[in-house]
């Protein structure tokens, strides 16, 4: 299984009956192999932007720099409508996970993709509040 299958898995173990599960039912130490492969995002005025909080090994390996903290509209690679943040947007507005391979623009010349899946998770409010976003890298050699 996939490690973007295994996230969808355990993203709808803890959900149970509700549309969106809420971010108090995410616990870390229920996903040990899948985070490297995760970033979590705050998300910040209903998706106007959204705040790097924990970037997994993988993806800060893959990655041009450690963005933990830092805006991903801040980013001089991030478009406002580019693909990923029109996909972290889709997760809020459908409060549903979003399937999103965007086109990979990191130091390792062999990756071409990064596949992307985004799950919105709640706060006490109702609204998504945080992203769990599962990154795998696509290989242009397999």
């Amino acid at each position: 299984m996939s490690k973007i299958e295994q996230s969808l898995d355990y993203w709808q173990s803890i959900r149970g009956d509700r549309p969106t599960p809420q971010r108090i039912d995410f616990d870390p130490a229920d996903i040990p192999g899948l985070l490297p492969n995760v970033v979590f995002l705050d998300v910040l005025d209903r998706g106007g932007d959204f705040r790097f909080r924990v970037i997994g090994d993988a993806v800060r390996s893959a990655s041009r720099g450690n963005y933990t903290g830092q805006l991903v509209g801040s980013l001089p690679h991030i478009t406002d409508d580019g693909p990923l943040m029109t996909a972290l947007r889709k997760a809020v507005a459908t409060r549903a996970p979003v399937h999103a391979p965007v086109p990979y623009a990191g130091p390792f010349k062999e990756v071409t993709l990064r596949d992307h899946l985004i799950m919105p998770l709640t706060g006490e409010n109702g609204e998504v509040s945080h992203l769990l976003v599962t990154i795998d890298l696509v290989d242009s050699r397999r």
